[in-house]
């Protein structure tokens, strides 16, 4: 892959082990339970419903993590390389989510996060086909 800045590789390919070694950890987990408690206390009006009916676990934090390094990746590689770059990352949340009883004691295996990685990646993915589709047409 030809790479459009080394910083922004750099940046990304950080964010891919921290956010791996969050999904091996439990302080991930511990970190969203407090923020969502967190919004319920401070504006229990307008938080309380949609918090309320989200899915239980941490599915959104997974989504929101692996979407992040997503557009980090997506952000790191020359547009002809994004599909490319998105794919392997795809491919690495899978493992990241079927590797945990192999790295860690803390974590197990739940089908609820491994969608949650694969939305957050393909939510990104999807913009990024859309953007280039754009893109081609002017």
């Amino acid at each position: 892959m030809v790479l459009r800045s080394t910083a922004r590789s750099v940046f990304a390919g950080g964010a891919i082990v921290v956010a791996t070694v969050l999904m091996w950890s439990d302080t991930a987990i511990s970190w969203w339970t407090n923020i969502v408690e967190f919004a319920l206390r401070v504006n229990e009006s307008a938080t309380t419903g949609v918090l309320k009916n989200r899915p239980t676990g941490d599915a959104d934090l997974h989504a929101l993590v692996w979407g992040v390094c997503a557009l980090l990746v997506a952000s790191a590689v020359h547009a002809a390389n994004i599909r490319r770059a998105l794919i392997l990352l795809f491919i690495w949340t899978v493992f990241v989510e079927l590797a945990q009883p192999w790295f860690t004691e803390l974590r197990s295996r739940q089908d609820t996060d491994l969608i949650g990685n694969c939305v957050g990646v393909l939510l990104v993915f999807v913009g990024s086909e859309v953007i280039a589709k754009v893109r081609a047409r002017h």
